[in-house]
């Protein structure tokens, strides 16, 4: 009997964790059910999405394939200071202007037509050309070389921009490249646009174009680059790269022209009178001693040398002569007889108000106000690394409470680093420039 009683407990025992174990197992497939349903809906949403994108992909790429059918472009970029057209086309002036953008079109369509297919050049295709340069210097290079005068170099200049609207030849200015720097972004910009077919570069000459082609070449846009010949030999570092190139026949000089630095005579003396010097010189608001008569400082007028700071002038020009006010006349150990352009006031004002006014250093208030030649607050204010070093010139209670003031004119505003060189004062040593002032060092 008692046998019996133990075999029901232990059936009823094993019943209850039947019966519980088959009441988690339900439990979890419900759990996993709802675990499947929200993943079958995620896969669902998923498709649908990846289903959208596919659509918008291919609606993208027939936009992007309308683009390059509808209106297609061709980009030319050309460092006019390297590729310098050739001599027959300059001489022929405005005439020459004209058939050397014809010689550049003709040249770069019928390169595209020779193309495949796919590349090729649809009669609704544009070709936009602009070549930059350094007008002066080039002009400059022109000449001295006997290539061609003035009159037929902007003759040929004004031909080639009126040959068709997308031709232009761009001045960029005098400055070391500066018209590297423009073509190198045009570059990274153009090749970039869906529409544009081929970028044509003329700079094959110059290897500093090295670093904008390896950046396209890591983008896979190199293969749109085509580059133009000018001179025969190209640059080393380009030669690498081993792009296609184009040679239009007639077009740019094969041989680097010599730069020759050529100096102009100065003007006899009776050519140059004082009132020459006073239109270009800033009055001061108060009375001063009276300037020594011309007849003190009666020497051969100089010019400014071109692309040579004024700092490394021999004798540099005189500041206070310019500016304000100069005592020491005769026995001034700089120049009185430059001729000044106003470029050349303004880089002097520059550079004298980095050195800081006598007054204003002792925190009394300076006499000659705002016309005071000499810097009343330092140029780089609050963020001057000398002032937290103890040696910054600008002792002035306030001078380092802002930058220098915007009133002075545009050039009294500009910082240190855009001078063009040292201040002409710093040769001189505080103690000459404030005699100049008539101040006590």
């Amino acid at each position: 009997m008692n046998y019996r009683e133990g075999l029901l407990d232990q059936q009823i025992v094993l019943f209850r964790k039947t019966s519980s174990r088959n009441a988690e197992l339900e439990s979890r497939v419900e759990e996993l059910e709802r675990e499947l349903g929200v993943w079958k809906q995620a896969l669902k949403t998923a498709d649908n999405d990846a289903k959208a994108l596919k659509k918008k992909v291919s609606q993208l790429e027939r936009n992007i394939g309308s683009l390059k059918d509808d209106n297609p472009l061709v980009v030319c970029l050309i460092d006019g200071d390297g590729n310098i057209f050739s001599s027959e086309l300059v001489k022929l002036g405005q005439n020459g202007g004209h058939q050397a953008a014809l010689l550049l079109n003709k040249g770069l369509t019928d390169h595209m037509n020779s193309l495949d297919s796919d590349e090729g050049f649809s009669s609704r295709g544009q070709i936009w050309l602009t070549v930059y340069c350094n007008k002066s210097g080039l002009l400059e290079t022109l000449t001295s070389n006997n290539i061609c005068t003035a009159e037929e170099f902007e003759s040929f200049v004004t031909g080639f921009n009126q040959a068709s609207p997308l031709f232009s030849l761009v001045d960029v200015g005098t400055g070391k490249e500066r018209a590297d720097e423009k073509i190198k972004e045009c570059l990274r910009v153009f090749t970039r646009f869906p529409q544009t077919t081929k970028v044509f570069f003329g700079g094959a000459h110059d290897n500093g174009y090295i670093s904008i082609l390896n950046q396209l070449q890591n983008e896979g846009l190199l293969n749109k680059v085509v580059l133009l010949r000018g001179y025969r030999e190209l640059a080393y570092e380009l030669k690498n790269l081993d792009l296609p190139t184009l040679d239009i026949v007639g077009l740019f000089m094969t041989r680097k022209l010599q730069t020759v630095q050529t100096k102009k005579p100065s003007p006899p003396p009776t050519q140059v009178k004082l009132q020459d010097f006073d239109k270009f010189r800033v009055k001061p608001t108060i009375p001063l001693p009276s300037r020594p008569s011309p007849s003190s400082n009666a020497k051969v007028a100089q010019r400014i040398e071109k692309n040579l700071p004024l700092h490394k002038h021999r004798p540099p020009p005189c500041n206070f002569y310019y500016l304000a006010d100069c005592k020491h006349g005769l026995k001034c150990r700089y120049g009185h007889n430059y001729i000044l352009l106003p470029e050349h006031i303004d880089e002097l004002r520059t550079n004298s108000r980095k050195w800081p006014c006598p007054y204003a250093n002792r925190d009394n208030p300076c006499p000659f106000g705002e016309s005071c030649c000499m810097g009343h607050a330092c140029p780089k204010g609050q963020r001057c690394t000398f002032l937290k070093q103890g040696k910054c010139k600008f002792t002035g209670t306030s001078m380092h409470d802002g930058e220098v003031s915007r009133s002075r004119g545009p050039s009294s505003s500009l910082s240190p680093s855009s001078a063009r060189g040292s201040p002409v004062v710093s040769e001189v040593g505080l103690p000459t420039v404030w005699d100049s002032y008539g101040v006590d060092a």
